[in-house]
Order: C-alpha cells, then structure tokens, then sequence
C-alpha cells in the first residue's frame, strides 16, 4: 500500500526539523569546548525550538491514530521517528558534555 503525499511531506518534515535540532545540539558542544558557554546554551535553545517543530508534527499523527482515524505506517515514518529518538540522545550527550567542558574551564 502506498503512503498518502501528506504524510511523506509530515515526516519528511519531521526529519528536517529534528535534524536542524541534531545539528544545533553538535554546535553546542562544539561551541562549549571552545569555553563560549552563553552560545552552546543559545545553540541548545535553538536546537530546543527545532525539535519541537518536528515533536509537533509527530504528535499530530499520534492525535490521528489515538481518534482511530486511519493513520499510514511506512519507513519513512520509522526513519522519522528514529531522527526523534538520535537528536533527543544528542541533546542529553550535548547537555552533558557541555557540563564537563564547564568543569574543566573552572579548574584552569
């Protein structure tokens, strides 16, 4: 069976928001190691916002199949979903190493 249009553009959305966020989250930790505190959280906030876009997106087909409207499973919807679950790791590896970078500045 093949998948609706509007769902191939919902999860293709999905994925760009989440990898925006991925991406936000890697400059984080890029920007922390660099001793730029203020910019890894602002990069982290950002990335917060993109992510939300992409849960948001999410939720609407969760809200679909939750009211028994028929909703599509395909690989493209996997593959969303597992962008949601890689930029939500990221984000906890991210916090975390942006913590240890602080730890270590304060001991220089």
């Amino acid at each position: 069976m093949a998948i609706s249009e509007e769902m191939v553009t919902t999860c293709f959305e999905i994925v760009a928001a989440v990898g925006s966020a991925k991406s936000c989250y890697i400059n984080a930790v890029n920007l922390a190691k660099q001793g730029d505190f203020d910019g890894a959280g602002k990069s982290i906030a950002e990335g917060d916002a993109a992510y939300k876009e992409g849960h948001e997106h999410h939720m609407a087909i969760l809200q679909k199949d939750a009211a028994d409207q028929d909703t599509e499973f395909s690989l493209i919807l996997m593959h969303a979903e597992d962008q949601m679950m890689a930029a939500e790791t990221f984000r906890v590896m991210a916090e975390d190493f942006i913590e240890v970078y602080k730890r270590l500045d304060a001991n220089k």
